[in-house]
């Protein structure tokens, strides 16, 4: 890859298996760019020189040793986005206290719902100032870049690896909010 990552870059993922397509088909059926189905945060290299990522995932918010996505090919990242030193570390620090955190069904629901035109009565999609209780791979990113005055995608709950792929490919980021 020819740009660095550093920590609090976002690194969009292609993954395998049959919900990972769901979460493409869904993306490709709005005509949304469909590269991607998983959303980490790089946080720190360890003395190895492994990316370490915190991610969301059905099993709760996590670390994950990131060498499998950088050597992808599908990999996107706004490393080109710029970042203070100051906003990189809000960003890891925010990362790593949603960890733990429970994965937000609610949201998985609503985005497939909403990818086939529906919407779950009584769902609510914005954080509502306040610390997200359960989240998705993409909605933690967009948490912490929003929490941290970073541009994001959205700023809100309903927010899927769709929408990251448009954000670094468009470079967003230069846009002003």
């Amino acid at each position: 890859m020819a740009v660095s990552i550093k920590p609090a870059d976002v690194l969009a993922i292609r993954t395998t298996g049959r919900p990972a397509w769901w979460i493409r088909f869904g993306a490709a059926i709005h005509n949304q760019p469909d590269l991607s189905n998983h959303i980490a945060v790089a946080h720190h290299y360890d003395a190895n020189g492994v990316l370490w990522c915190i991610e969301g995932r059905p099993g709760g918010v996590g670390w994950v040793d990131a060498s499998k996505y950088i050597k992808s090919s599908y990999l996107l990242t706004n490393a080109e986005q710029p970042k203070t030193d100051a906003q990189r570390l809000a960003v890891c620090e925010t990362m790593k206290a949603l960890l733990g955190t429970a994965y937000d069904w609610q949201a998985i629901v609503a985005d497939g719902m909403a990818d086939l035109g529906f919407t779950v009565p009584g769902w609510h999609p914005d954080w509502n100032g306040t610390v997200p209780a359960h989240v998705v791979c993409s909605s933690a990113a967009d948490y912490a870049y929003y929490k941290n005055g970073l541009a994001c995608p959205k700023g809100g709950r309903l927010v899927q690896p769709s929408d990251w792929d448009a954000f670094i490919l468009n470079k967003s980021w230069i846009i002003t909010r």
